[in-house]
């Protein structure tokens, strides 16, 4: 469905685009002077022009047609592309061979490249427990005049990262003659759908304004103009060869056939060819600039959508097929005697690394450039690789306040190079709204459901101060607000927050039957000081008041001889944090070890006491293709004085925290569990733009309850270890975790501890 949503989003676009004007090419405008054309350097034979035109993932049969032309050592000369043509063409002038182009295509993650959010393990601490706490995450800004939004669903830069990917580190040029094969990228100028030709600068920067989505991918903005995709003005741009002076042209369509009438069975198949009439009407008005020396190849290429980059090999090999059978044709632009030389001065080997001698950084944002340079965290005395590259932008755009963070390199005298950065700040922040829908039901006593709203306003210093209000209605409500200072570039920050909130825990009997609800009101005031030495680790120490009170349900105030129990607890903590897994609900890979003390002093009816607690938390999570094993250790204990009350209280029950049992069930001041749990992933190679993988899975586990501060024969007091499993099925899905599972535990603490679990936002 996902890829239908976008497939439709493209089409419907790209035909708007198409149907406010139609593009007209004279053969005079074809035929234009030309002036310092590349083909001046060809000396004793034609010049020869290769055209690729757009079509996405059909665009693998480029690779195919350039096998078949090296096959039969014909000379390209120059190249122009629209879209992938811009893609394929860029990595073929840039030195790549055919053969290296194919392994490029087959082994980049294509789905990553339309899905501009970094990976969980890369962000910062603060932005991980945002990600995790509210997962849907629209990008929506809020300001004086209402909501705001994206200028595409996509900002690009996860796109840009996958072509430079595959470009490597390359500088700007004077001029793209400047490749091994002179080369011209087309792209759409978003004002005026004016055709643009971009012939110089970073190739990197000019291959994506080609390959931009209308709507989709937000517009790039080169030289003060808006570009999008080439394939809105000229998909196959034969008009751009011929003024460039190529005496032969070989040109490869590759945009999307016409539909039969009985694949016209619906919104989606009309609107796609509507779409493809424009297309095919632009593209015939470039075929008739085609003279007698030219040659027009169309693969079949029916089976591959424009998104169906898992079928990219297919597409090699249409177009490899097909050139094949046209190697007769293609025979008269055969140079056996000029290719040698051709092949040798074209697979010019670059070089993995360079030499940074400065950074220069346009910083479009509210924050101080020490911010932004320390998260690239490159030094300028060592030569350093595209990969660090890549991934010190990653840790830039990490930052989430980021539309786009590009890079570019310039030659400098002494043979090192300039990095040149642009970071651009959202355009519809700098107040954005996310959100949460949470829903827990073991189909039985145990029904929870929440909605949750966060509103994050940013940019209040130079370094990157917060203020974050959160709002949630359900089951259990709270109202919660943090501001969040750091402490200009350094590591250091402050932190205060208030909250007031409403929880409600279900009671049980051995038998199953409820026993009615334990409500717990508080307010809590916190503040800390903190300090982030890296990404994956938080060290804070804090001060915390929590004023709240516990309203016991009929049964148990009955047998307690109360129904309800204020509080006040004052005292400090000090926490620490590691984490390293990809997701906090399904990882895959990294660590996650979390540990806290605290100390407090709890008035209770008037009685006073003291309690010391300490908690630790580990998972581990690897994977095996598409094996996954998470473990799991949680160990939670309150130290007090003898005769004194304890109001803290750790808890187990429910789904993969002692499965078979209700959540939250067994409660005491000492908890100790593990578990193991295994997941199978069902790999799906499509197109997609969210990660949304779906999983099978089941769980061993082992937990102990001890010292319940509400012991009675509602809540037994028992020191067993427990054992318990499950089998469920998950879906990461972009609304957050979604569990249907089934749980069986040993029949210590009731007469029947099994049941079946579904949940959606919960995280386990």
């Amino acid at each position: 469905m996902e890829g239908q949503f976008m497939r439709i989003v493209f089409l419907s676009l790209l035909g708007l685009v198409f149907s406010v004007s139609s593009m007209t090419i004279s053969a005079t405008e074809a035929t234009a002077v030309k002036v310092n054309s590349p083909c001046d350097r060809v000396v004793g034979r034609p010049c020869v022009a290769l055209v690729l035109g757009g079509g996405g993932a059909r665009g693998g049969a480029h690779v195919g047609v350039l096998k078949q032309l090296e096959a039969q050592q014909i000379p390209v000369d120059i190249i122009v592309g629209t879209s992938i043509g811009a893609f394929v063409g860029g990595l073929y002038a840039q030195g790549h061979s055919p053969e290296e182009i194919e392994q490029l295509l087959g082994q980049l993650p294509w789905g990553q490249g339309f899905r501009d959010r970094v990976d969980r393990d890369e962000l910062p601490v603060r932005r991980k427990q945002q990600r995790d706490e509210f997962p849907i995450n629209f990008d929506l800004g809020v300001g004086t005049k209402g909501v705001k939004l994206p200028k595409g669903v996509l900002h690009g830069q996860a796109m840009a990262a996958l072509i430079q990917q595959a470009y490597g580190l390359s500088p700007e040029l004077s001029s793209f003659d400047e490749l091994a094969i002179p080369f011209r990228a087309v792209a759409t100028d978003l004002g005026d759908r004016s055709e643009v030709i971009l012939a110089d600068g970073s190739l990197t920067q000019a291959v994506q304004a080609s390959m931009s989505i209308p709507g989709v991918l937000r517009p790039l903005t080169l030289n003060g103009k808006m570009l999008v995709d080439g394939g809105v003005a000229n998909n196959l741009p034969i008009s751009v060869a011929k003024a460039l002076g190529a005496d032969q042209v070989i040109a490869v369509a590759i945009d999307s056939p016409l539909l039969a009438p009985e694949e016209l069975d619906s919104a989606m198949a009309i609107t796609e060819q509507l779409t493809n009439f424009l297309v095919q009407e632009a593209v015939n008005r470039q075929l008739k600039l085609l003279g007698p020396n030219d040659i027009l190849l169309k693969p079949d290429l029916k089976t591959i959508g424009t998104l169906d980059f898992e079928k990219i090999k297919l597409a090699i090999a249409g177009g490899k097929a097909l050139a094949f059978t046209y190697q007769q044709r293609l025979a008269r632009f055969s140079q056996p005697e000029h290719y040698p030389k051709w092949q040798s001065a074209h697979r010019a080997a670059g070089d993995t690394t360079v030499q940074i001698s400065a950074i220069e950084l346009k910083n479009e944002t509210s924050l101080a450039d020490p911010v932004l340079t320390a998260r690239l965290d490159i030094v300028t005395d060592r030569p350093i690789t595209e990969a660090e590259l890549r991934q010190g932008i990653r840790r830039m755009y990490g930052l989430d306040v980021l539309e786009r963070v590009s890079a570019s390199l310039q030659n400098q005298p002494d043979g090192t190079q300039r990095l040149k950065l642009q970071a651009i700040e959202k355009s519809w922040g700098p107040a954005y709204l996310n959100f949460r829908v949470a829903l827990e039901d073991d189909f039985q006593n145990t029904h929870n459901y929440a909605i949750a709203a966060s509103y994050l306003l940013t940019g209040l210093s130079n370094a990157g101060a917060e203020l974050q209000t959160d709002l949630q209605l359900g089951t259990n409500k709270e109202l919660r607000s943090e501001f969040y200072w750091p402490f200009g570039d350094s590591d250091f920050f402050a932190s205060s927050s208030v909250s007031q909130q409403r929880t409600v825990l279900g009671l049980e009997n051995s038998q199953g039957l409820t026993q009615g609800d334990l409500t717990n009101r508080e307010l809590q005031l916190h503040a800390e000081l903190g300090w982030l030495p890296a990404d994956q680790s938080s060290i804070s120490f804090g001060v915390i008041k929590r004023d709240g009170q516990f309203v016991l349900p009929a049964s148990l105030a009955q047998e307690l001889n109360y129904g309800k129990l204020n509080y006040l607890r004052e005292g400090s903590e000090l926490n620490a944090s590691f984490d390293s897994l990809d997701s906090r609900s399904f990882p895959s890979r990294g660590a996650r070890l979390e540990a806290s003390w605290q100390s407090l002093r709890d008035r209770v009816g008037g009685l006073n006491s003291d309690s010391d607690s300490i908690s630790i938390d580990g998972q581990v999570a690897r994977q095996w293709r598409q094996h996954i094993l998470r473990g799991r250790l949680r160990y939670e204990s309150v130290e007090k004085i003898e005769g004194q009350q304890v109001l803290e209280q750790f808890s187990l029950g429910g789904l993969h925290n002692l499965s078979g049992y209700p959540a939250n069930y067994l409660f005491g001041s000492k908890v100790k569990f593990g578990s193991l749990v295994y997941l199978y992933q069902f790999s799906d190679e499509k197109f997609s733009v969210f990660n949304a993988p779906f999983y099978v899975g089941a769980s061993l586990e082992r937990g102990q309850v001890l010292d319940s501060r509400f012991g009675s024969n509602v809540l037994p007091l028992r020191e067993d270890w427990i054992w318990a499993g499950s089998v469920f099925a998950g879906w990461d899905s972009p609304f957050g975790p979604l569990y249907l599972g089934y749980g069986q535990a040993e029949a210590d603490f009731q007469d029947k501890p099994y049941r079946f679990y579904l949940s959606l936002g919960q995280l386990f």
